[in-house]
């Protein structure tokens, strides 16, 4: 048998000179990538987070370097940072060996990013459009639900903490009217006489006040055992209740769900949890705009729906692009009227779908014949004639008003006898006579969107956009696994965001 021989241990063995760390990286890694590119951006708005004096700092470009890169590498908090920074080589290599602690880290990202985030990301968009990647010219924008680092269970819900105060307020006047039918001979010694005022406009803070008046009056006349006791109870339990449902009413804002753990954090219906089931967890709404895979913008929401934070969104874009694209490429989830009205208004070509623009086109919705847009019109009479013939008349408009506060009308016509129609159980639902709502404004917009979007550019953008927004969350949420947040508030989540975009943009340029 031939002798077997291994290579010599080498751990102990000394060296003449310290190796260059550099040399042991590749020319073509993705380290030397970020390196340059965090090497061209302008740090005036990190350098304006700085006070001065006191003890030395880390140069923020160092520091912008460590936490890119860590971002890139999956390393997403300050522990883990910390220490790769002592066993990573390529963070070796791009820290020059430098190892800030745990603190140092929390504070460059909470405290200087937080600030100075955006401009940072728009600087490196600035480097793709001047570096030719991008032209920023067509921009496919989507959405997707990040959960919030938040108890999945510490939910409030408005209806319930609406209910349980209002039920709360009822208790309190019966409690307080007994309190009065109790001392009614010394009414005028304890004054409880006011409980009109407290009609619907019962305050925790008034409640507390009413208290301690009557205690005080209590305490110089003669006392009521059973009043006593029940102005301890209103005192002790029906008063920190009220203070609570305030401040829940306060975390709520204009939303109808948040997280106690985190404040800003949204209840959504999540496509799927750990036990592979859809159910309501805390997130945030994460819009982005991107072209040929590179996110030009984003923005963090607390609102479910993406037709709702589109023109709030866009707002965004216009500042973090300093210009505007040529066209908007989306999918139904954005077409609305008041959207379909911005977009027109800032002279945009316009490619967002509406919600049955892909159900126009299956087999079943051409066989279906008693549609509303199968119905004909007599203008003259301002009437529909249906398929069968019976005629619609006008019997009222109605308006709505969506989230952002925008305004539209509808026209609601009403068939005018739909009993002995032989094709009513085809047409009609329920057991009331056909009607139909008509928004012309949005009609007209969906007749210019569907022109754009059969045009041989509109196919191109339509197949072009599943590609390129998809791509993007599917990179990062599967490839790069950040499926949640792991810091809390939205401006602490707008900043890990940021990171996570400036990160995928330069990576996406290495490859």
């Amino acid at each position: 048998m031939a002798k077997i021989v291994f290579k010599k241990d080498k751990r102990n063995q000394l060296l003449l000179l310290p190796s260059d760390i550099g040399s042991l990286i590749p020319d073509n890694h993705l380290v030397r990538v970020v390196d340059e590119v965090i090497n061209q951006i302008r740090l005036s708005p990190l350098l304006e987070t700085y006070k001065g004096g006191g003890a030395s700092s880390y140069s923020p470009r160092l520091m912008l370097k460590i936490l890119i890169y860590s971002y890139i590498d999956k390393i997403y908090t300050n522990r883990r940072i910390e220490k790769a920074l002592r066993e990573n080589i390529n963070l070796m290599w791009i820290s020059g060996m430098s190892t800030p602690d745990y603190t140092t880290i929390h504070n460059f990202r909470s405290k200087r990013m937080k600030e100075a985030v955006e401009d940072v990301f728009g600087s490196i968009v600035e480097i793709l459009i001047d570096g030719g990647y991008v032209k920023a010219e067509n921009l496919f924008v989507d959405g997707t639900k990040i959960e919030a680092n938040a108890n999945r269970y510490s939910h409030i819900w408005r209806k319930n903490v609406e209910r349980y105060e209002s039920m709360t307020k009822e208790r309190v006047k019966k409690l307080l009217s007994h309190i009065e039918q109790l001392q009614k001979e010394e009414d005028a010694e304890y004054g409880i006489h006011n409980l009109e005022e407290l009609e619907g406009h019962i305050t925790a803070e008034k409640v507390e006040k009413l208290v301690d008046d009557i205690n005080q009056k209590l305490s110089n006349g003669t006392k009521s055992k059973r009043a006593t006791s029940e102005v301890k109870k209103l005192k002790n339990e029906y008063v920190p209740k009220l203070k609570k449902y305030e401040q829940q009413k306060d975390m709520l804002q204009q939303r109808n769900s948040c997280s106690k753990t985190d404040r800003d954090a949204t209840f959504f219906r999540m496509k799927e949890d750990h036990l592979g089931m859809s159910q309501l967890k805390p997130a945030y709404n994460v819009q982005i705009a991107t072209e040929d895979q590179f996110i030009l913008s984003y923005g963090i929401y607390q609102k479910a729906a993406d037709t709702s934070v589109f023109i709030p969104f866009f707002d965004k874009v216009k500042t973090q692009l300093k210009a505007l694209p040529a066209n908007i490429i989306a999918d139904a989830g954005y077409g609305s009227e008041e959207n379909y009205k911005f977009i027109t208004d800032q002279k945009l070509g316009n490619y967002v779908k509406y919600n049955t623009f892909d159900i126009e086109k299956t087999h079943d919705h051409k066989k279906k014949t008693f549609l509303s847009d199968r119905f004909k019109y007599d203008s003259k009479e301002d009437q529909f004639k249906c398929p069968a013939g019976q005629i619609l008349d006008l019997i009222g408009i109605k308006e709505t008003k969506s989230e952002n506060g925008y305004k539209s009308k509808r026209k609601v016509y009403k068939s005018r006898c739909c009993n002995k129609c032989q094709f009513r159980d085809f047409c009609c639902r329920g057991k009331n006579d056909r009607t139909i709502e008509i928004n012309r404004k949005l009609d007209r917009y969906r007749d210019k969107v569907r022109q754009n979007l059969e045009s041989e550019k509109g196919i191109k953008l339509r197949l072009q956009r599943g590609v390129d927004v998809e791509s993007v969350f599917g990179q990062i949420k599967h490839n790069n696994q950040f499926r949640r947040f792991y810091s809390r508030g939205l401006k602490n989540v707008n900043t890990e965001w940021g990171i996570i975009s400036i990160a995928h943009n330069i990576k996406k340029m290495a490859s």
